[in-house]
């Protein structure tokens, strides 16, 4: 005979273990997560401690761009955050156009593809930068909140010397590596933020690109006359380009920069020297797109050469391009094999994680002594992206071969960039301290490393960091 009594405690007894099982479970995954969370908070706070090198910027003083009143929609309009209001349908803005709108014209006109937006990394490094320098706290922009903000802005822009020195230091910075893409070759940079980088694109591109007897000289060969260089071969041209080096040098730039990818493949044929002296000696305009591409692809190697000469890193734009339309295949890591092979004496630092080749990336500065990886930019095309790709980073590469930079026009989006950077670099360092895979006292030492140690080093910054105004 059956007991009703013992059957109802056999089924209690499944659930009485299920109960305790869930419990632990629950206590475990509390205390893994606090330890997560607290080891997170402390390398977030040693960030917040570093004086940053940011190895890679483009920060443009309101001159530079323009007679305008400065509010938020021309930070925005000069943001990343355009073009991921452009890929939503927003279209093109014209900056003289923002400053005879209202800010309601301007909502009606951008509000809904920005906000469409929110969700993107784009926007969070922006609002950020809004939150660090402006004490911005909301969720979101809307178009109740931007007033205050656009206030802020044109009156922080109306002394823009002053406002920039008190950003810059409030973000965290120490130096940024600056790269004057819209005025290439100015050498008259403000030392006491910037160390000048000199882009090569240009000595490359215009190599292909000489003017036809009587018409008016552009870019280098304009440069060439009001330095007195007269550009009749191609040793002449060699001789100004290694002028222009030079020049760099003696205004301590601390490295070279090739940004080729908007324009045409990072992949660089090793052109012998009497085939590029042929080719240069023709009419630019006789030359077939292979043929321009091969006394391009000339002078990169010869850059090189001069990089390995005067000790001076090679930052290169690998994968993905800024704004929208472009040919992403042209930035593929792995088609600079060659130069990392052929140089092993040179130093290459390669931009951006590569993305979406991330995997490229690791596996090109786990291969090549000569190779260096940048995380500039990443966490704002992708924050998911950077966490990743770091995580497979540090797998791969010693960590003294990795960077940071912001890659912004103006200080706002800058601090935005770098508040991204050190989330990502604290929660993938938090999670493997967890995981057992480090200590907690190295991943405060990687951060160092990150944010300004292997800058420092590699980059030979010393002198640089000892100047005093």
């Amino acid at each position: 005979m059956h007991n009703p009594k013992s059957r109802k405690m056999k089924k209690a007894i499944p659930v009485f273990f299920l109960c305790i099982i869930a419990v632990t479970l629950v206590f475990f995954a509390k205390r893994c997560t606090t330890a997560d969370d607290t080891a997170y908070a402390r390398i977030r706070a040693h960030a917040d401690n570093i004086r940053v090198i940011n190895t890679h910027e483009h920060q443009q003083r309101p001159e530079e761009l323009g007679d305008h009143r400065f509010g938020f929609f021309h930070l925005l309009a000069l943001s990343y955050l355009m073009g991921d209001m452009n890929s939503a349908g927003a279209g093109g803005y014209n900056m003289n156009e923002l400053d005879t709108l209202s800010l309601d014209e301007l909502w009606d006109r951008y509000g809904e593809a920005l906000n469409f937006c929110r969700n993107t990394s784009y926007y969070g490094h922006f609002a950020r930068g809004f939150g660090k320098l402006y004490g911005f706290s909301d969720p979101y922009f809307t178009k109740d909140n931007i007033s205050g903000l656009s206030a802020k802005v044109e009156k922080n822009y109306k002394n823009y010397g002053e406002w920039f020195d008190r950003a810059f230091h409030e973000a965290g910075f120490e130096l940024m590596f600056l790269d004057q893409w819209w005025n290439t070759f100015n050498t008259d940079i403000d030392e006491r933020y910037f160390a000048l980088v000199f882009r090569v694109n240009s000595l490359i591109g215009m190599s292909s690109r000489k003017p036809a007897r009587g018409e008016r000289p552009g870019s280098i060969y304009r440069e060439a006359v009001r330095d007195g260089f007269e550009i009749a071969d191609l040793d002449d041209y060699l001789a100004y380009c290694e002028h222009l080096i030079r020049k760099n040098i003696e205004n301590r730039a601390v490295g070279l920069k090739n940004a080729q990818a908007y324009t045409r493949t990072i992949y660089y044929e090793d052109v012998p020297y009497d085939e590029a002296l042929e080719l240069f000696s023709r009419p630019s305009a006789s030359l077939t797109p292979g043929e321009r591409k091969k006394l391009e692809d000339f002078m990169f190697h010869w850059i090189i050469q001069r990089s390995i000469e005067y000790n001076l890193p090679v930052q290169i734009h690998t994968g993905y391009l800024a704004s929208n339309r472009n040919t992403l295949e042209n930035g593929r890591p792995t088609k600079l094999n060659n130069l990392f092979m052929k140089y092993p004496e040179a130093k290459f630092v390669l931009f951006h994680g590569g993305f979406p080749w991330t995997g490229e990336v690791a596996a090109l500065g786990k291969m090549f002594p000569n190779v260096y990886v940048d995380l500039v930019w990443l966490p704002q095309i992708s924050r998911e992206e950077a966490i990743q790709s770091l995580d497979v980073i540090l797998d791969c590469l010693p960590y003294n071969k990795i960077f940071w930079g912001g890659d912004c026009r103006m200080i706002e989006e800058s601090a935005g960039s770098l508040e991204f950077g050190k989330d990502v670099v604290a929660e993938v360092l938090a999670r493997r301290v967890q995981r057992g895979l480090m200590t907690e006292k190295l991943a405060l030492e990687i951060t160092e490393r990150i944010f300004r140690t292997n800058a420092v080093e590699v980059f030979r910054l010393e002198e640089i960091l000892e100047r005093s105004f």
